[in-house]
């Protein structure tokens, strides 16, 4: 049930992305196209330029608004499958995971104190002693 929940999210996600993706576009280029034809509107140089500032200032206040708005909704999609996900007690459910350590050797000891099979033992020997340290020293 949860499974379908999740893909049903994930294809509302990716039709509201193309939706929101478009909008972008149109209010790029349209947005764009006013802040360049500006000097339609006036003749002034110095309005020319503020009007063009202007418009530029308020598309990007719009594309801003448009990745706000995909970001808060996909959130909200998003959170629709987790949080039935969670009041159905079936969030982390499938997965496999391990039912405790393993214990090395299978039982409880080695029959002897021989290495597990297949390795072999690479511990140094005992190291010196103090005392056995100055000897060598000494000589």
């Amino acid at each position: 049930m949860t499974r379908v929940l999740w893909v049903f999210a994930f294809l509302t996600v990716s039709v509201w992305t193309l939706l929101a993706w478009g909008v972008y576009g149109l209010i790029n280029f349209f947005g764009d196209t006013a802040a360049r034809n500006a000097d339609v509107v006036t003749n002034h140089p110095e309005s020319v330029e503020w009007l063009s500032w202007g418009l530029s200032a308020l598309r990007n206040v719009g594309l801003a608004a448009v990745v706000f708005v995909w970001g808060v909704v996909s959130f909200v999609i998003l959170a629709v499958p987790t949080l039935l996900s969670l009041a159905l007690g079936t969030l982390g459910r499938g997965r496999k995971t391990a039912q405790g350590p393993m214990t090395w050797p299978p039982q409880a000891r080695w029959p002897s104190d021989e290495p597990r099979p297949g390795y072999r033992d690479v511990t140094p020997e005992k190291a010196p002693r103090d005392a056995e340290i100055r000897q060598i020293e000494r000589q």
